[in-house]
């Protein structure tokens, strides 16, 4: 009995003594951490236009830059790249204003800055063709509507937009903006004339981007086959002796490309995507099947073509027209590809 009372009480002298510190006094509990601040709120995304020279040109261009949600409160991240081009009779702000690139980029939370060039009515090609610039800037001499186009901002000192955009573009933006200033972090598609220069431009400048996309693209310059210029026609783009001078459109080409077929055939996407080979650049394009120009005869014999060549791609043929309307549904697709197939932010 007397054991087990001295046992009880020797077992809670040392309960006390564990709950006291060596003073006597009791241990008071650790106190907690400090709250961990919330992280910054990311930065929304902006939209900025710049002016910019280019040698190629020979003038200053305006390009509107498309900064994604956390460029600005992330200074030290650097983003890839998409580059997208006008059509044919538009400008920088055609993507933005008319297709909303914006709101397609802000939906799909795309963590890329997009830069939208103006390109006139160049086709994204040097042309062998000189123009006058002086005589340009007086009637609008060299232009594709010199009725309708500024002068100031639409003539140029030499026709070399392929080099404005492949060159002096890229050059420009990567020393001005946080980019991955890589091949894998660059993308670039267009529609219609965009279309063909950003497949054209991307196959002939596979070492700078890494995946093209064009919506509504004539890119197949020597497409043998009914319609490329638009419904009920003919003639054949490989025809230099005519080249569809009998559409608007038509005798454009022949004006940008020349007569001389080895300059054609130097932009053909299925020449370039043949020499390059399988996998080297990533490729995407789509067409409405009532496009006004028929370029779905144009896309799906560039779809066929490659397939029999073996080369990789995306390919989308579905209702729609030579439009905004088309274009606008189809962006978050291209968006996504170029995405998908270019550098995450570092």
């Amino acid at each position: 009995m007397n054991r087990t009372l001295i046992a009880v009480a020797a077992s809670i002298a040392c309960a006390a003594c564990s709950a006291k510190g060596t003073s006597g006094e009791p241990v008071r509990p650790a106190a907690d951490p400090p709250p961990t601040a919330p992280p910054a709120p990311l930065s929304p995304s902006r939209v900025v236009t710049e002016q910019f020279h280019s040698d190629a040109l020979g003038v200053d261009k305006a390009v509107v830059i498309y900064l994604p949600r956390g460029y600005d409160s992330q200074p030290a991240r650097h983003w890839p790249v998409f580059y997208y081009l006008h059509g044919l009779g538009g400008n920088e702000t055609n993507w933005l204003q008319r297709g909303k690139l914006d709101a397609a980029a802000d939906q799909l939370a795309l963590a890329a800055v997009v830069v939208m060039p103006d390109g006139d009515d160049g086709w994204y090609v040097d042309s062998p063709l000189a123009i006058d610039y002086a005589q340009c800037m007086q009637d609008g001499t060299g232009l594709f509507i010199p009725a309708q186009q500024d002068h100031a901002t639409t003539c140029v000192r030499a026709r070399r937009y392929e080099s404005y955009i492949a060159r002096d573009l890229v050059g420009w933006i990567d020393a001005h903006y946080h980019t991955i200033a890589r091949r894998d972090g660059r993308g670039i598609a267009g529609l219609s004339m965009g279309g063909f220069g950003a497949m054209s431009v991307a196959l002939r400048h596979a070492d700078e981007f890494a995946a093209a996309g064009s919506h509504s693209g004539a890119i197949a310059l020597l497409y043998r086959g009914p319609r490329p210029f638009a419904p009920g026609k003919t003639e054949l783009y490989s025809d230099v002796a005519d080249r569809g001078n009998s559409t608007p459109i038509g005798a454009w080409i022949r004006a940008v490309f020349g007569s001389d077929i080895a300059d054609w055939k130097a932009h053909d996407v299925v020449e370039l995507a043949g020499v390059l080979g399988p996998g080297k650049v990533a490729l995407y394009f789509d067409c409405g099947t009532e496009d006004d120009f028929a370029l779905q005869d144009n896309v799906q014999y560039v779809h066929e073509a490659l397939t029999a060549r073996h080369i990789p791609h995306e390919f989308f043929v579905g209702p729609g027209r030579h439009d905004f309307a088309f274009w606008s549904a189809r962006l978050p697709v291209s968006l996504a590809f170029l995405r998908d197939h270019t550098a995450r932010p570092e």
